[in-house]
């Protein structure tokens, strides 16, 4: 199928630059010749080539079917980039050749000179005359083709085109997910069902979303997932996205990700399961797996629901997929009814609506009645999908012409009628009215996985780096990155993304994700273009017009299988399995490397020996832009090759490289390439290391002028202040990010170090602004001057001896301030929010105080405000800190640790609103903590911050009620923790309105001698973790046996109810079968955790009575000879895991283990008095002692220890 793999613009740049730089040879060596027929022949033939690509560009939807101008448009790509790549050639060797990169690069006339002065060897001389024979072969086939193709669209149809990303309206946006129409009652029908009680006897069930692609089965779970009455409900809300891989260690892996940022690598299926179990076993979770298409591998299903039944009851399952025949199995293996939800197309009002929303997005849909009755019949042939009605609507908003709308209408709507799948045709459709820039940036996305999350800088990087957004196109004014940005933004807005913002209060990201169809449409658009192989590349053919490739490889001798592919511009390669030969295959697979000439952007992700044989290997990759290199070993310093480390290797042969705009390599491997400036086209240094020998000196930076990021490093080694001058920052107007690190070990004296960083003077562009270690008393210059007006983001770390701030108040654009470890400031005062009038801060959103000792005052300004637009607060260990100036009343997260507060700051009122009721509500997360001399609350604290989520309050001993008569805390509150806070321990803790709390800590409080009773645990359904630690008053444990929900219970030095238990000692009954439990205990902790440190807390209710707890945790701070054998055996039908931790008075396992029947793990920590092991049950798959007995240790060796066969069968075993 015929495609515009060439856009008419960037060819027609290529061809008239090869015509002009021949003649330019001709005129210096008129003697050499051989080309000036061919010359004038293309001259004359280029509005001819010019004429055919722009027909195609605009008749493609026509011509797609004509075989020979497919073969044909082949043939005219090979020889177009044949030709750039001898003209890359060209520039390449005279940058090599010249110190003075930027002259030669915006003169081109020298050109001559470099002939006449033979920079050019014999061969790139020959593969110029080469290049302009062969784009003369295929211009002289083209005659036929002509008319052929420039008949089809009229004149007007190219203009349209060429201006479309042009005429982008700026002000439009994109719909969010709360803007999704037509949904409502499928959304509500499906939240009252994940909310209700499930059956008494179920204790995970599933829904399921079913329907075609395109329908938006996705947003409606994204909606739900996102509905209130969901996020209070359940603990955890986690997603996955399964796609047609039903991979159960991957879903497993990022189940495990959704709850916690801990890094699983390489983990087992076994690690990953006990992981996921212990995580889930105390909470009530909804999880969510998007685009199922597993429908008939039961085994595969049954180890994916394994560790998922252990979560609270209620916990549930929603799916997404295409097929009924999943709801089914799903139904099958979770033993529930089955729950599927089949989604039908748009109901037709609210198709108009959809339509309305994007086809007049940034209009008034009134100013263009004449196109509402073309709407109103174009929306008739979308099939209800809303999907297809979003990519109409964003091809008609960007033309908003009656002649264009008519022509989609009578024309291209026609093609809806052919073939079943309507929606296909659709987003065919929509790409084929992408102009061709757009169309090969779309298609170069099939190189990714399905659900692959896109960073803008990353594909956009990618994007340029493989020439898609070549110079030529973008005119002096504006840079690749901002076309590709662009690009972005309209693939985006046409939704061919989606984008989703997220805020980690230090920093705002964007991500993009691209829908299921839309991915399989990349990939069937750029077949013999870019392909993607997810599994091993053997035996699978490649098209040899493949342009850019990704694929994934066993072992590096793969790379075999592509070898013959010459044209490739593009080279992802993944081995993501470990294979000891590997080694043995680096010198072939590095040769197989170095023979892609072409090459435009590499990436590698390779565990691989020899890393500087192979970097050195891709020095001779002339055309690289974009160099992504992970190499594990790199890490490791103490490797050596050749006698010589890692830290000492210099990697000389990438600056040969000297085309390339984005590096993306190990730190060490930054820190040793030597003469960097000999990239003069490099975006982003992460980690410049400053050094004192040549080649590695700040006046490296001098020439780097199209730098984005940069990291300096060692500036301690910077020899004189004036010597810092020469990295002329002040010159780089592109810089976004600059970090500037003295680093440690340093004598420099701090007026050196001032100088130094005055004379470190960066562009007034800068956006983002790090400084670290720098030991000087004052602030810079241009610092003080406030001449940095586009500042977002200033961090100043461990600067101990910066004594005066600059006016930061002033920066009007700045977002986050993160000062740390400022020990010599002593005062904040109108210095630092500045002397002009107005708001102090007026856009920050985040600011981090932390260690800063000797701050002893924060005076505000009283007729001025301050921050006002400020969203979380965090100030750590500032120990001498006494006040806090008026806060904000759209603060929402606020968090205040080891500052010596008297009372709680002030956090004024919306003096625009009058309703008293609204004007705390922003608030959701508090902590106050190691406030020593803090003494009280606001009386109307606990009245007016009725948002708050999140409240945590201990090390506070002085605080007191003090006028409050009844504390009542916010009735959302769902994570409580208190400790050691005074008179506010007992009624925090006895608070009638925590209906809400999940997660409940008492850490070191004094004050409260009994857990709350029944009647008040009661109302706390749905609290699932409660942490009892150094409560030493605690004598009673009250009525948590009510905690229907709880479990996580951990108890932990609470000395009393120790001394309680052993007053009791009630005898455990001989016959637990025939023992009912205590009322209330058939919910409390079932198939929980309980983690103790005295043996005899068991001896206490509703401890002594529980019989379904599935891990127990000890961490003896007795010395326990045994562990307490029949409490172990009430639970043995469901205890599952035992941890015992300190174990070094112990000295015998029960010899009853084997009746624990549904045991599977087992570890004891330092077992140093046990020296035998008792019958253990067959359940066990995991036993690890360590600290062991040297007689344990014999016993167990393997075959032929006494002990061997009792655990010859476990599976993983570790005595140590």
């Amino acid at each position: 199928m015929a495609l515009t793999f060439i856009a008419e613009t960037a060819a027609t740049v290529i061809i008239e630059n090869l015509v002009s730089r021949c003649f330019s040879y001709l005129e210096a060596c008129p003697a050499a010749g051989g080309m000036q027929d061919e010359l004038e022949q293309l001259q004359h033939a280029l509005p001819q080539v010019q004429a055919v690509l722009t027909a195609v560009e605009e008749g493609a939807p026509v011509v797609v079917r004509k075989t020979a101008l497919d073969t044909w448009l082949w043939q005219l790509r090979d020889a177009v980039e044949n030709a750039e790549d001898v003209l890359d050639e060209l520039d390449y060797y005279e940058l090599q050749k010249t110190d003075k990169v930027r002259g030669i690069l915006s003169d081109r006339m020298r050109m001559s000179d470099s002939f006449v002065n033979g920079i050019f060897s014999d061969d790139t001389l020959k593969r110029l005359r080469e290049a302009v024979k062969g784009l003369g072969r295929v211009i002289a086939d083209m005659g036929s083709l002509l008319h052929l193709v420039t008949g089809f669209y009229g004149p007007g149809a190219k203009s349209q085109k060429l201006e479309e990303i042009k005429n982008a309206r700026e002000t439009s946006s994109l719909l969010t997910e709360s803007e999704v129409l037509g949904r409502e009652e499928e959304r509500d029908l499906i939240v009252e069902w994940l909310i209700k009680p499930g059956d008494a006897d179920i204790d995970l069930s599933a829904f399921t979303i079913v329907g075609m692609g395109g329908l938006g089965k996705t947003t409606l779970a994204q909606l739900i997932c996102h509905d209130k009455r969901v996020r209070e409900y359940f603990d955890l809300i986690m997603w996955v996205c399964v796609s047609q891989d039903f991979d159960v260690t991957v879903i497993t892996r990022k189940i495990l990700q959704c709850m916690s940022n801990v890094n699983f690598g390489d983990k087992g299926l076994h690690v990953l399961h006990e992981n996921l179990k212990r995580k889930l076993t105390s909470k009530r979770f909804l999880l969510i797996l998007d685009d199922v298409w597993n429908d008939d591998k039961m085994a595969e299903w049954e180890k994916l629901v394994a560790p998922l039944k252990f979560g609270q009851r209620g916990s549930k399952i929603l799916l997404t997929t295409r097929m009924g025949s999943v709801a089914d199995k799903a139904a099958k293996v979770m033993k529930c009814k089955r729950e599927p939800l089949n989604l039908n197309k748009l109901e037709e009002s609210d198709c108009m609506s959809l339509f309305n929303k994007h086809a007049f997005l940034g209009v008034r849909p009134h100013d263009y009645k004449n196109l509402q009755l073309i709407g109103e019949q174009i929306v008739k042939k979308l099939g209800g999908s809303p999907l297809a009605i979003k990519i109409m609507g964003g091809i008609l908003n960007s033309c908003m012409d009656y002649e264009y709308w008519k022509k989609i209408l009578e024309e291209d709507i026609m093609k809806l009628q052919q073939g079943k799948d309507g929606i296909m045709t659709i987003l065919r459709l929509s790409y084929d009215h992408l102009p061709a820039n757009l169309q090969l940036c779309f298609r170069y996305c099939s190189l990714f996985p399905q659900d692959h999350v896109f960073k803008r800088k990353t594909l956009v990087n990618m994007w340029i780096g493989s020439g898609l957004i070549p110079q030529s196109i973008c005119g002096r004014q504006r840079q690749p990155e901002d076309i590709g940005k662009e690009y972005l933004n309209l693939l985006t807005r046409k939704s061919f993304f989606t984008c989703k913002t997220s805020d980690n209060m230090l920093k705002i990201t964007k991500e993009y994700f691209m829908h299921d169809l839309l991915h399989d449409l990349a990939q069937s658009v750029s077949l013999g273009e870019c392909i993607r192989i997810g599994g091993d590349v053997v035996g699978i053919t490649i098209p040899r017009t493949v342009r850019h490739l990704s694929i994934e490889m066993v072992n590096l001798l793969s790379i075999r299988a592509i070898s013959n592919l010459k044209n490739v511009r593009t080279l992802i390669i993944s081995v993501k399995e470990y294979n000891k030969h590997n080694a043995l295959h680096v010198p072939e697979f590095m040769k197989i490397i170095k023979g892609f000439k072409k090459l435009r952007l590499l990436i590698l992700d390779v565990n691989i020996i020899n890393t500087y044989k192979l970097l050195d290997a891709l020095s001779s990759l002339i055309h690289l832009r974009y160099l992504s290199l992970s190499l594990e070993d790199v890490v490791d310093e103490s490797i050596k090759y050749d006698g010589l480390t890692n830290e000492s290797i210099e990697y000389d042969g990438l600056t040969n490289l000297v085309n390339l705009r984005s590096l993306h390599v190990p730190y060490l491997v930054t820190n040793n390439i030597p003469y960097i400036s000999k990239l003069p086209f490099i975006r982003k240094l992460e980690d410049f290391f400053v050094r004192e020998e040549s080649g590695y000196k700040i006046s490296e930076l001098k020439n780097l002028r199209d730098l984005r990021h940069l990291h300096i490093s060692g500036l301690r080694n910077v020899r004189s202040p004036e010597e810092a001058i020469e990295a002329n920052l002040n010159e780089k107007k592109h810089l976004k990010s600059l970090s500037l690190d003295w680093s440690t070990y340093r004598s420099n004296s701090a007026e050196a170090d001032e100088q130094l960083l005055d004379n470190l003077c960066p562009h007034i562009n800068l956006k983002k602004m790090h400084i670290e270690q720098y030991q000087g008393a004052k602030s810079p210059c241009w610092m003080t001057g406030l001449s940095l007006i586009n500042l977002t983001s200033i961090k100043l770390m461990h600067c101990k001896r910066w004594e005066h701030l600059p006016p930061l108040g002033q920066f009007s654009s700045l977002q986050l301030l993160f000062l740390w470890g400022l020990h010599a400031i002593k005062q904040m005062d109108c210095s630092v929010f500045g002397s002009s009038s107005g708001c102090a801060f007026p856009s920050l959103k985040h600011l981090w105080l932390r260690d800063m000792p000797n701050l002893e005052e924060w005076i505000g300004i009283d007729d001025r405000c301050i921050f006002p637009q400020l969203h979380s607060m965090y100030i750590a260990d500032c120990p001498n800190l006494r006040g806090i100036p008026t806060l904000h009343y759209g603060l929402r997260d606020l968090h205040i640790s080891n500052v010596g507060l008297t009372a709680f700051p002030t956090i004024n009122q919306d003096s625009a609103n009058n309703n008293q009721q609204e004007h705390f509500q922003a608030l959701e997360r508090l902590v106050i903590g190691q406030c020593e001399k803090l003494e009280y609350f606001p009386t109307d604290f606990f009245g007016k911050f009725n948002a708050i989520k999140s409240l945590c309050v201990e090390k506070c001993p002085k605080l007191t009620k003090r006028g409050i008569s009844d504390i009542q805390v916010p009735s959302v509150l769902g994570d409580l923790t208190i400790g050691s806070c005074g008179d506010l321990e007992a009624p925090l803790l006895w608070s009638a309105n925590l209906t809400s709390l999940t997660e409940l800590k008492l850490f070191d409080c004094a004050r409260i001698a009994s857990l709350p009773p029944a009647q008040v645990c009661a109302r706390w359904t749905m609290l699932s973790r409660l942490m009892i630690k150094n409560c030493k008053e605690l004598s009673s444990f009250g009525g948590i046996q009510a905690l229907i929900s709880l479990r996580y219970l951990d108890i932990e030095g609470c000395d009393k109810l120790i001394e309680v238990a052993l007053l009791l000692q009630p005898p455990f009954p001989n016959d637990v079968g025939r023992k009912k439990n205590a009322a209330g205990l058939d919910c409390f902790l079932k198939n929980g955790r309980l983690s103790i440190d005295h043996h005899a807390l068991l001896l206490m209710e509703p401890l002594r009575s529980l019989t379904f707890v599935s891990v127990f945790y000890f961490n003896p701070a007795s010395q326990p000879t045994s562990l307490p054998e029949e409490w172990l055996l009430q639970n043995h039908a469901a205890l599952e895991k035992i941890i015992i931790s300190g174990a070094c008075s112990l000295q015998s396992l029960p010899r009853s283990m084997t009746k624990l029947c549904s045991l599977e793990f087992l570890e004891v920590w330092n077992a140093n008095l046990i020296q035998s092991l008792p019958d253990l049950p067959n359940s066990l798959h995991t036993l690890r002692l360590n600290c062991c007995h040297p007689v344990l240790k014999e016993r167990c060796q393997e075959n032929i220890g006494l002990d061997w066969p009792k655990i010859a069968n476990i599976r993983y075993l570790r005595i140590a």
